[in-house]
C-alpha cells in the first residue's frame, strides 16, 4: 500500500532489484505481523466474547431451576440435598458430538439474612476444584416469591470448547498466512510476477481493513484529522472529508479526551450523542508505521448496551423490582450512615415503619395482580409525601420504611400521619377496596440500629393490636409514648417495649 497502507513498504523501494530479497522478507514479516495483530485485537477477543456470551446464556437458563428451590418451604438439610442434585444435574450436561461437559464447576453462595436460614448451611461447591482457563459466569439468584436478591451462583464454563474454537480459527488463519508466504516465495521467479503478487496482497489487506465490522481508523500523531477510516468508523464517528483529512466532532472529542497511550492498551470512553445520550466505546490503540512515519491503528467496539446492563445490575442490587423503591439491604445501609451522622453531628433522626392492613385479604379476594398494583400505588403516593432528603424503601412484603434525617419525633409523626391519610384516601377501580396502613414512629437515641428498628416495629405491632389504620410512637420504658425526647449528649438511652 501507499499513503494509507498499514506497515507495508512504499512502492518506490520496489525499484531497486538489489533489495528484492530484503523486500520480500520484510513483506512476509509484515503479513505475519498484520495477521497476528488482527488475531490478537480482533478475532480472538471476538471469539472469547462470543463464548462468554453463550456461557452466560446457558448459565442464565439454569438459574430459574435453582431459584424455584429457594422458596423457603423445605428444611435446610432437605433443601441442601435438592440443590446438590440440581447442581450435579447441570454438571452432567454435555455436548453430544464431543461428550465434553458444558460446566466444569459451580459455586453457590446465598444471603441467609434474606432466606432466614442458618448461615452457610446451603453454600456449596460442586465439580472439580482445578479449573484453569475456565470462564467465570456469576448469575444472581432471586427469591421466586419476593423477587429479592438471595444469592449468587458462579458457573465455571469448560474452557475446552473455547480452546477448540480458537484452535480451529487459528489454524485457518495460520493456513492463510502460510499460503501468502508461499505465494511470496513463488514470486521470486521474476520482477513482474513479484509486483503483481505484491499488488494483490496490498488489495487484500486494504479489503480486510475496509470490511471490518467494527470501527477502525488510522491516525498520525500530531494531527487532528484521520488518514483513513473504514466504513464502520465513518458511520459510528460521523466522519466527513476525503482520505487523509477525515474528521468529525465525535473524533475530536475522543482525541481531546485522550486516547490510550500504550501499545495494545484498552480504555472505555464515552462519546456524546446528538440526542444527549452517551455512547460508550472500548477503544484500543496499536502503534504502526505508514506513509514513511509512525501512526496508530485505533479500533472501537461499542459497549453502550453492556454499560447499560451493568448499570441495571447495579441498580437491581439495591432497588425493589416491583415498586422501584430501595430494598431492605439499602435501607439498612443508609440507616447505618445516618446513625454515623447522628453520632458525629448530633442531628435528630427518626424512622417510620408501616405495613398495609389486611394485605393478605386483598390478595385472596382480588388476586395477586391487584395486590401488586396496590404496592405500586402506595409506593408512588409515598414518594409524594416525603422530602428529598428522606429515604423510602420496601422493607419486606407489604412493609415499608421511611428514614427521616433531621426530624424529631413530633415532625416524624406528622409526616407519618400525612402518609397514612394520603394512602387511606386513594381511590381504586375496585369499589369495595380500601387500603389503610398501620405504623410505628421512633426517634434515634443512641441505641443500636437493630434496636432502633425494633422500637418502630413494636410500635407498628401495637398499632395493629389497637385496631389498625393508625400511627403510634415508640414507648418509653414506663409505657408512655415518646414525643420530642432528645438523647443526652455522649450517652445512649435504651427504650423498652411494652408487654
Amino acid at each position: 500500500m501507499s499513503r494509507d497502507a498499514m506497515a507495508v513498504p512504499s512502492q518506490a523501494s520496489l525499484r531497486f532489484e538489489r533489495l528484492l530479497a530484503l523486500i520480500f522478507a520484510l513483506l512476509g514479516a509484515i503479513i505475519i505481523a498484520i495477521s497476528s495483530v488482527y488475531w490478537m485485537f480482533a478475532l480472538e477477543p471476538l471469539l472469547r466474547e462470543h463464548y462468554e456470551s453463550q456461557s452466560r446464556a446457558f448459565a442464565q437458563a439454569q438459574a430459574p431451576g435453582l431459584e424455584r428451590l429457594l422458596d423457603g418451604s423445605a428444611r435446610p438439610e432437605y433443601l441442601r440435598g435438592e440443590l446438590q442434585a440440581a447442581l450435579d444435574a447441570i454438571l452432567l450436561l454435555e455436548d453430544q458430538s464431543t461428550g465434553i461437559a458444558f460446566i466444569h464447576r459451580i459455586e453457590l453462595v446465598l444471603d441467609y439474612e434474606m432466606l432466614d436460614l442458618p448461615r452457610g448451611c446451603l453454600d456449596m461447591i460442586r465439580g472439580e476444584l482445578g479449573c484453569e482457563g475456565c470462564v467465570l459466569v456469576p448469575i444472581a439468584l432471586y427469591h421466586p416469591r419476593d423477587h429479592l436478591l438471595v444469592g449468587v451462583a458462579r458457573f465455571y464454563a469448560n474452557p475446552e470448547f473455547l480452546q477448540q474454537l480458537i484452535a480451529g480459527v487459528r489454524g485457518k488463519l495460520l493456513w492463510g498466512a502460510g499460503t501468502l508466504l508461499v505465494l511470496i516465495t513463488l514470486a521470486w521467479v521474476g520482477i513482474s510476477r513479484l509486483l503483481r503478487r505484491l499488488g494483490e496482497s496490498e488489495s487484500n489487506l486494504r479489503n480486510v481493513f475496509e470490511a471490518a465490522s467494527f470501527p477502525m481508523v488510522l491516525h498520525e500523531p500530531g494531527r487532528c484529522t484521520l488518514a483513513r477510516a473504514n466504513e464502520a468508523a465513518r458511520r459510528y464517528l460521523s466522519l466527513e472529508g476525503e482520505a487523509g483529512d477525515l474528521g468529525s466532532e465525535d473524533w475530536r472529542y475522543l482525541l481531546a479526551a485522550g486516547l490510550p497511550s500504550g501499545d495494545g492498551e484498552q480504555r472505555e470512553m464515552c462519546i456524546p450523542a446528538v440526542d444527549g445520550e452517551l455512547r460508550w466505546a472500548l477503544v484500543s490503540v496499536v502503534g504502526l508505521r505508514f506513509s514513511g512515519g509512525r501512526g496508530r491503528l485505533v479500533s472501537l467496539v461499542d459497549v453502550t448496551r453492556l454499560k447499560a446492563i451493568q448499570e441495571e445490575l447495579r441498580a437491581a442490587s439495591f432497588t425493589d423490582g416491583l415498586t422501584g423503591l430501595y430494598n431492605r439491604r439499602y435501607l439498612f445501609s443508609m440507616l447505618g450512615k445516618e446513625v454515623d451522622m447522628f453520632h458525629r453531628y448530633h442531628q435528630p433522626l427518626s424512622i417510620f415503619l408501616f405495613d398495609l392492613d389486611d394485605f393478605k385479604k386483598i390478595n385472596d379476594q382480588y388476586g395477586h395482580p391487584v395486590g401488586d398494583e396496590v404496592l405500586v400505588r402506595v409506593a408512588e403516593e409515598l414518594r409524594q409525601c416525603v422530602r428529598e432528603v428522606d429515604v423510602i424503601g420496601r422493607y419486606g412484603g407489604e412493609e415499608f420504611m421511611v428514614i427521616l434525617p433531621h426530624a424529631q419525633l413530633s415532625a416524624a409523626r406528622e409526616v407519618a400521619e400525612r402518609i397514612r391519610v394520603q394512602i387511606g384516601a386513594l381511590a381504586w377501580p375496585q369499589a369495595e377496596l380500601r387500603v389503610t396502613i398501620s405504623g410505628g414512629v421512633c426517634e434515634f437515641n443512641g441505641i443500636s440500629v437493630d434496636a432502633f428498628v425494633k422500637l418502630a416495629d413494636d410500635s407498628l405491632y401495637r398499632a395493629k393490636k389497637a385496631g389498625k389504620d393508625q400511627v403510634l410512637a415508640a414507648l418509653s420504658p414506663t409505657g408512655v409514648e415518646l414525643l420530642d425526647q432528645r438523647p443526652e449528649t455522649g450517652g445512649a438511652r435504651q427504650h423498652g417495649r411494652d408487654g
